[in-house]
């Protein structure tokens, strides 16, 4: 069973073929035959790699990933306070 039919293409195998296009290695029609995926696949993977590629140079700031694990660490860290607050004034209580 060709790769094509168990759709097992690793992201490395891919950039590779993508860029042997963006090359000029192999046109699309000449990947498509070479490693027996179709040239519609071949197409999207090239504008996704290049899609990809524009938002990484664009530099528009951190990640939503980063953002969210940024305001994930505010929370934690204003529970933290809290608790502090609390123990201290429990222990305040006991002198």
């Amino acid at each position: 069973m060709s790769k094509m039919a168990t759709g097992s293409w690793s992201a490395e195998e891919k950039v590779a073929i993508v860029l042997s296009i963006l090359r000029g290695e192999l046109s699309i029609s000449e990947a498509s035959r070479k490693h027996g995926v179709s040239y519609k696949t071949l197409l999207a993977w090239r504008d996704r790699f290049l899609k990809g590629g524009e938002a990484a140079l664009k530099g528009n700031g951190p990640d939503v990933h980063v953002k969210a694990l940024e305001e994930e660490n505010k929370h934690k860290e204003a529970l933290a306070e809290m608790a502090l607050r609390k123990n201290s004034a429990a222990w305040a209580s006991e002198l």
